[in-house]
């Protein structure tokens, strides 16, 4: 193993990394779930003005859900760039979701 691998294991096993790579999987998630809820109580695409998106995770949360298939882009209306919906297999999950969630 190469200078950079060892460094990268040695970043990898700290806490703040941890936390970040943590983050990285509760930042979309969190994100799916706030777009798959107005949806279902608007049944309109969400603008993009209406989400909590904080700098570069945002960007990121973002940026997965749209390369996984969850959620798909619009055109924005009044007051927005753009606007996001889930597509079939988003709305799948978030089916699934809502069942494991107690009430």
């Amino acid at each position: 193993m190469g200078a950079y691998e060892d460094l990268a294991q040695v970043l990898r096993q700290t806490q703040v990394m941890q936390q970040v790579l943590t983050d990285l999987e509760k930042e979309p998630a969190a994100l799916f779930l706030a777009i798959c809820k107005e949806y279902e109580a608007t049944k309109e695409a969400v603008p993009d003005h209406h989400l909590h998106l904080s700098g570069y995770l945002g960007e990121v949360a973002m940026r997965v859900l749209l390369a996984a298939g969850l959620i798909e882009r619009q055109p924005g209306r009044r007051l927005s760039v753009n606007s996001y919906e889930p597509t079939s297999a988003g709305t799948e999950y978030y089916r699934k979701l809502k069942g494991e969630r107690p009430s």
